[in-house]
């Protein structure tokens, strides 16, 4: 089932891309700037870091999770560390009731233009070391030392991944590539959270490559973890007859996430087997239409069961109860439905592209994600070899182990150290 995969970064690229998003030719060069000179910092012995946690809200995010996890990580790993999260209000999941802890309110969304522009207005008069955004914008002109993760650079390679509407592509293309070069310029180091991401860095603007360290997410234990059938079946109830066997995939709605084609080699594999279901939770996004239609058609209305949000209990239970997890991106930094899936047990089937066989290894069916004759065969191998299931779920329990959230934020403390050692060499 493994696709023989482009052999150059540039090439992968192109074989991952949708005959329906074209690359734009003004996004295809790189033209960022070179770094300015590193800011000076102070030689503490307590380190003080401060991030911007304005993600770490209620609602489910890939990046306020991974802020979450790391905060978690941080204060545990560390007991001498202080931390200053930034926030504008909205309460997190939970409160980190720790006299570390310190908040600044901030009464503008982390995606605004205004974070580059003057965020570092409220950062004065607040002691901090290092200061951390976790999703790709920094504010300009900080006197201390930046630390930048970067999950993807999917606005740079072809902003049409991002949305079906051309004008939020190309508005949106030109603020988040300003924004992400603006930003790894700033950066005394950058935090990638795959080799993938970083490869793609390192191709777009090479003289980045010293200062990127690749850190990888952990998994969640707390909020997906194997439970008992019997009792994921009962959770979900209210959604789905516990005996009914059914596909996964959890995703926002953007063109990368690739549900056209999930939801194609879906019906395609399953057309004579009206027992099974295909459960597509995803975030609305609006604008796709060829899958709006595909979703009317008769076949899609009988056996496409799409959720546009669940609750965490719910999903745990859907991992849990899922016969298989398709995850085909065209793209992705990491792709936190992967470890989901092997954290529980479950085959997966997902893309020959970017970071996916780096964070699956041998625990998957990698297929083209252009190609749906290629994933509706995966997805019937999976159900009809029993040695194959089990051959895959017992490599994802292997492969699990390396994404912890302990080791992220033990790694991520060493970034911090580094920026600020770096920092005072050259104070000195």
């Amino acid at each position: 089932m493994r696709d023989v995969a482009p052999r150059t970064p540039g090439e992968r690229l192109a074989a991952a891309e949708p005959e329906r998003i074209e690359p734009l030719a003004g996004f295809a060069r790189p033209s960022a700037l070179r770094p300015e000179a590193a800011h000076r910092q102070e030689n503490r012995a307590t380190l003080r870091v401060a991030i911007d946690a304005r993600k770490l809200t209620d609602a489910e995010s890939g990046i306020g999770n991974y802020t979450f996890n790391l905060v978690k990580g941080l204060l545990a790993e560390d007991k001498d560390l202080n931390l200053l999260l930034l926030h504008n209000g909205r309460r997190p999941r939970e409160r980190f009731e720790d006299p570390r802890v310190g908040e600044v309110f901030v009464p503008f969304a982390a995606d605004s233009p205004l974070t580059p522009l003057t965020l570092g207005f409220f950062l004065r008069g607040h002691r901090y070391d290092v200061f951390h955004s976790p999703f790709d914008l920094v504010p300009r002109g900080l006197a201390r030392p930046v630390v930048v993760t970067i999950h993807d650079i999917n606005w740079i390679i072809n902003p049409g991944y991002n949305s079906h509407n051309p004008f939020m592509n190309l508005a949106g293309g030109f603020f988040y590539r300003t924004s992400l070069i603006a930003s790894m310029n700033a950066a005394r180091r950058i935090i990638a959270i795959s080799k993938a991401t970083r490869n793609a860095i390192v191709e777009f603007a090479p003289w980045h490559e010293p200062k990127i360290r690749v850190v990888y997410n952990g998994i969640d234990r707390t909020r997906v973890f194997p439970m008992d059938k019997d009792a994921a079946g009962r959770v979900l109830e209210p959604v789905i007859d516990p005996a009914t066997p059914f596909v996964l995939t959890v995703g926002q709605g953007s063109p990368y996430k690739n549900h056209l084609n999930a939801v194609r080699g879906f019906l395609q594999a399953f057309r004579d087997r009206p027992e099974y279901r295909m459960i597509l939770v995803r975030r609305a996004a609006g604008g796709d239409k060829a899958l709006e239609r595909l979703l009317r058609t008769p076949q899609a209305r009988a056996q496409i069961l799409v959720l546009p949000y669940v609750t965490a209990e719910v999903l745990n239970a859907l991992f849990n109860r899922a016969r298989i997890v398709l995850h085909p991106s065209y793209y992705e930094g990491f792709g936190l439905p992967l470890v989901e899936a092997m954290a529980v047990g479950v085959p997966l089937v997902t893309s020959t592209v970017s970071s996916m066989p780096e964070v699956v290894g041998p625990a998957a069916l990698l297929v083209s994600p252009a190609d749906c004759d290629a994933i509706a065969r995966a997805l019937l191998a999976l159900d009809r070899d029993a040695a194959l299931r089990e051959r895959l779920i017992g490599a994802g329990r292997q492969r699990i182990a390396a994404f912890d959230w302990a080791e992220c934020a033990k790694a991520t403390l060493e970034v911090y150290r580094d920026a600020a050692r770096g920092a005072a060499r050259q104070s000195r």
